[in-house]
Formats: structure tokens, sequence, C-alpha cells
């Protein structure tokens, strides 16, 4: 429960060993380095340094990375072989990095045979779609014999074009044949939307003609590209269709071939990341003719590994303690078993440097709150047996893990919780011995039925809401101490303490314990009067002061909100539970026997998968949603930039040292 404590790190180093300290520096990846470009605004840094100039490197593994990106989407776009949903990363000797750094032509290689031979697949695949085309283009046309590019003779001319289906094509005919005497015009086709005609008439009167059917909406066909008929031009389209498409049978036959070489594919995109972002470092490094100049961050706890690389470099090196107007990168580090809340964090937002980081605390809420909303034992167990299986089958790292841990306590959680409340996929275990064994099944809740007694729910999710929140408040009392802001602290949160206790002892303590009326009446008037006059403590004047404390008195409304704003978890495991035995009254209508069997089966399964996908995310969303309002609202400090340092950053593969 803590966010590490950061040390800065100024660096001078001979120039010739800048590369060595950058890679031991990346092989460590504890230091993030700070871009050194804002120095050179200093006319005494711009006249004595300069940063380092382009030498192609970074171009050449940025490049480099891109290509086997591409050539890896296109080894999955042609694999016949499914891609698991997770995928253990391949185990690489640190030497064999080392070495494809500085020489790896036979893996560029591949990498460019198999993007020459999707180049070749993306061009045959544009040609058989321009063949379709002009296939489709000609089709109409079949059944005119002539060749396409001969118009005329040496006392006539003819056209080929087209004219809206809905023309009065007869009449058009007789109107020609009527109106300018020597014209022949035929339908060679017809369609949807057009008909598809052929005219020869004299040349003299070629202009007439052309007046009539443009009025007609006639629109010319000249085929330029087609040379003979159009029966002829389709039987070499087909001809040249069927050989681009077994050529590009066979390419695409070649580019399965290159499914073996995957892994190489994915060793090289992982060290063209590792030597771009080695390359980018050192973009953020000044130098004069013989010196390097750095600065980063690094946790104080591994300042001493740091130390023995630069002194193994023989540098000048000095560290030193954050400023305040600094920005400071953020690590937050829990306790392992509270390590796969910390993504709910991140989603939310990494607190400031100074700030407080809640994770270990929230974790235990966030756990408890899913199992609640959630709410049936079986659908935890299905969450913790998949979670399992697929953390001991594969080697997850990042967020991946972490992932697949948090939907493994929450479903230790459900489980707990459902198991309490007596859901065990709804009421099926009664529903199948009385359909089936006829027999009433006593199957009894450890604690109590929330669909019998809600209101029991209700109160106890209210009771452990206002501790939720209570606790956040106590985190913003923490902090204003941890300031020396004692006065702030009891003024912000110790008289909120006494108002909203004393309130709620005031008003239900007859009920429960009557003797604690009396002094929570006197909590209650404290704590109003406290933050009456002290809300608007920072406002000018007495009015400023006494309208301040108003205003802050006022938000008693926002509190007792956040607090009702815990009722969810009684709405959503009520919806849980009442959907579960929904589903299984509805499979128990077909009664007993084998099909009454197969059916409350089928709606069984399909019931409880929709339920359940349905709820869990619903739980999954409602969960986050109280703590980042609710809780993170009473006292978080966020807008804290995650710690990047220079490090193997590989997606899939995983160094192993050189034994």
């Amino acid at each position: 429960m803590s966010i590490i404590k950061m040390q800065k790190l100024a660096v001078i180093g001979l120039d010739t060993l800048k590369d060595k300290v950058i890679k031991e520096l990346r092989r460590e990846g504890v230091v993030e380095l700070i871009d050194q470009s804002v120095k050179l605004k200093d006319e005494l840094w711009a006249e004595n340094t300069k940063k380092y100039g382009e030498d192609g490197k970074e171009t050449f593994y940025d490049n480099w990375f891109s290509k086997g990106n591409q050539a890896l989407e296109i080894l999955e776009k042609y694999s016949r072989k499914k891609q698991p949903l997770f995928e253990s990363k391949l185990k690489v000797n640190r030497s064999l990095i080392e070495e494809l750094l500085l020489d790896g032509e036979s893996f560029r290689d591949k990498i460019s045979k198999l993007l020459d031979l999707n180049e070749q697949v993306l061009g045959l695949k544009d040609r058989i779609n321009k063949i379709q085309q002009d296939k489709l283009y000609l089709k109409p046309w079949e059944s005119y014999k002539n060749d396409l590019q001969v118009r005329s003779t040496n006392t006539t001319d003819w056209l080929l074009g087209t004219l809206p289906v809905e023309t009065d094509f007869e009449k058009l005919k007789r109107n020609l044949e009527k109106e300018l005497g020597l014209v022949e015009l035929r339908q060679i086709s017809l369609d949807k939307e057009m008909r598809y005609i052929g005219m020869v008439f004299t040349r003299d009167i070629g202009d007439k003609v052309l007046i009539v059917l443009k009025e007609a909406g006639f629109s010319e066909n000249l085929f330029p590209n087609f040379i003979g008929s159009p029966e002829e031009n389709l039987l070499n389209l087909q001809r040249e269709e069927g050989e681009a498409e077994e050529k590009l049978g066979l390419l695409i036959k070649e580019i399965e071939t290159f499914k073996q070489y995957e892994k190489d594919i994915k060793i090289y995109i992982d060290i063209m990341s590792i030597g771009f972002a080695e390359e980018r470092g050192k973009d953020k490094l000044l130098k004069t003719d013989r010196t390097f100049f750095l600065e980063g961050w690094l946790p104080e706890r591994c300042r001493h590994i740091v130390e023995k690389v630069l002194r193994e470099n023989n540098c000048y090196f000095a560290f030193s303690e954050p400023e305040e107007s600094d920005t400071v990168p953020v690590i937050i580090e829990q306790n392992p078993a509270f390590t796969p809340f910390e993504m709910i964090t991140e989603m939310y937002s990494l607190p400031d440097y100074r700030g407080f980081d809640p994770t270990s605390i929230f974790a235990v809420f966030y756990a408890m709150f899913f199992g609640i909303m959630l709410s049936d034992a079986g659908y935890g167990l299905i969450m913790m047996i998949a979670t399992f299986i697929v953390l001991r089958k594969y080697d997850l790292e990042g967020s991946a893990e972490k992932m697949m841990k948090l939907f493994f306590y929450c479903g230790l959680s459900t489980t707990f919780w459902g198991a309490l409340f007596g859901g065990w996929f709804g009421d099926i275990f009664q529903v199948v011995a009385k359909n089936f064994f006829h027999s009433d099944l006593a199957l009894e809740p450890i604690w109590f039925n929330p669909i019998n007694d809600p209101m029991k729910l209700l109160i106890f999710s209210l009771a452990v809401g206002t501790l939720h929140i209570f606790i956040g408040m106590g985190i913003k009392a923490y902090m204003e101490i941890r300031q020396g802001k004692w006065f702030d602290a009891i003024c912000d949160v110790g008289f909120w303490y006494l108002l909203i206790i004393g309130l709620i002892g005031w008003i239900a303590g007859g009920n429960v314990l009557p003797v604690v009326q009396e002094p929570c009446k006197w909590m209650t008037i404290v704590g109003t009067l406290g933050i009456l006059f002290t809300g608007g403590r920072s406002s000018k004047g007495i009015l400023g002061k006494l309208v301040g404390g108003l205003g802050a008195l006022y938000n008693i409304t926002g509190y007792l909100s956040d607090i009702l704003s815990y009722s969810r978890l009684l709405a959503l495991g009520l919806a849980t539970g009442v959907i579960a035995q929904v589903v299984n009254t509805m499979g128990g209508l077909f009664g007993g026997g084998i099909i009454g069997g197969i059916l409350l089966l089928i709606v069984f399964l399909f019931g409880h998968t929709l339920n359940f996908a349905i709820n869990a995310l619903g739980s999954y969303v409602h969960s986050c949603r109280l703590q980042y309002i609710e809780f993170f609202g009473k006292f978080y400090e966020d807008g804290g930039d995650a710690f990047e340092p220079l490090r193997e950053n590989t997606k899939y593969i995983k160094i192993i040292d050189n034994e």
C-alpha cells in the first residue's frame, strides 16, 4: 500500500561509452530517461551541448518492427490454425537478443519474402476483381456478334449504348424510322434497370439521331479496352480469371508454409521494439564533442543497481530528491495478494506522486461488492475454476495476469456470498429434486435468502457503504494531517463523522439501542455547529463565512446520496437470484422424464449463461463505480504519470539470461 519513493539521477559520461551505458540501463529496466530538449532553450546549454543526430538506427528498427507486424498479420490472416485466447511468451536467450540487434538478415529475408508474396496476392486479387467487373460489363452484350471496335462502314455509323428500362422502346423505334428514314434500332438485352441497344444509321443523319436518343436518356458505351466480339472477350476473361485464381491459390499455399517461421517473426518484432526503445532513449540525451549527459528517474531502492552500472563505465553521477515543481513518475506497489486490483486503480488514473494509493484498502471492498452483486455460489465456482485453469496453463504477465487473478478473487467472493445467501445456480437442486425425485430438498442458506428478506440485505448494504465512505474520509484526514493540516482534518472530516454517526444513531437508535439516542443527538448538534462555523473559514467577512458554512452543511445531501448508492448491492444481488430462479422454473415446466430432463438442461445452460454474463458484467461495472465515485471522490488526488523506464518491454518473448 504505497507509492514507491523516487529519486532523480544526473549522469555525465564519455561519448564512447554511451551505447554501452544505455544498453546496460535498458537491461536493468529501472531508469526512466528525461528528455533534455527543454535545456537547449537555455543559452548556456545551447552553446555547449546538442542533441544526438539521426544515424538511421531508430528508423531502421521502427521500419522492421512495422514490417514484422505486417508479416504476422498476414500469417494470422491465412493461417488455418485457430489462434489461442491466451498465449505463453517464447523463452529466448539474451545472447540471441544482442546478436539479432546487430545482425538479423535471415529474419529480415523471411519477412521480406512474406511481404512480397502478399503484394503478389493483393495484385492478383485486384486483377480478379477487375476481370469480374469486366465480365459484368460485357455480359449484357454477349449476343452482339460484331467486333466492339468496329463502329462504321463507308456510308453508315452505328452506336452501342443503354436506355432507361422505362423508355417506350417500340415507340422510339417507330419515331426514328418515320422521321429519319434509314435507321435500324435493335434491343440486344434487358435487365431491371437498363435496355442495351444497338443502332445503325446513315452517316448524314448522325447528329439528328443523337439528339433524339439523348432526349430518350441514351448513354453510349465505347468499350475502349476490348477487341473482338463480346463473346470472344468473355471467353478470354474467363480464361484469365481461372489462371489468376490458380496462381492465387499457389501463392496462398506458399504463404501458409511460412507459418513455421511465426516464432522467428515474433522474436524479431520484439527485438526491433527493444532496439527502437534504446535508440529513442538516446534521443533524450545531450552531448558535447566527447561526453554525454542524461537525467532520469528511478526508484530509490534501485539506486545500488544503477550505481554499479555507472561506476563500471566510469561515469560521474549524482542522485537528488524530487523538487516541488518536478513531475515525478508513479509506481504503485501492493502486497502480492492485492496486486491484481491495481488494474482498477490504473483504469481510473494513477494517484499523484504526493497523493495516496488506496488499492490495498478498496481491494477487499471491491471483491466483497462483486460477490454480493453476483451472489450465486455456482457462478462463483465457474469463475474460480476457469481462471485457475488459465493461470496454471498459461504463463501470463502484466495486465492479463492481473485480470485473471482479479476475477479469481471475485469468483471466490461470489462463492462465499452465494453460499451465505443460499444461491447455487438459483434453486436448481430443489427444482431437480421436485421434478425428478418427487421430494422437497431443503437447501437452506448459511445466513439468509435476500429474496425472502430484502430489507436485511438493504440495511447490510447501507451499513457496509457507510463504512466504505468513512474509510475514504479517514484517508482524507490522514493526508491532511500528513501535510500538517490538523485543524482542516478536524473540520473537513471530524465534524462530518460526528454529524453522520450521530444522525444515524439518533434516528435509528431507538429501534436497536435506545440508550444511544441522547448521546447521538448531541453528536449531531456538535457536528452540525462545527460544520456551520468552520465550513466557510476560507471566505472573507462574517457573512461570507456564514454562507460558506451553510453551503458546506448542505453537503449532507451528497453524503446521504452516496450512502443510498450502495443499495445497488441489493438491486443487483436480487436481480441475479430472481432471474436464476425464473430460468429454473421455466426449465421445470416440462416435468420429469428424459424429455423433461433434456429440455431442462437446454433452458438451464442458455438461461444461466445469459444471466451469468449480464450480471457478471454489471457486478464488475458497478463495483468499479462505487470505488471511483463514492470512495475516490472523498480523497483521491489523481493525475500521476506512470513510470516508463528504458527496458526490454516485449510482447511475444521472455528473455532469459545466459547460463
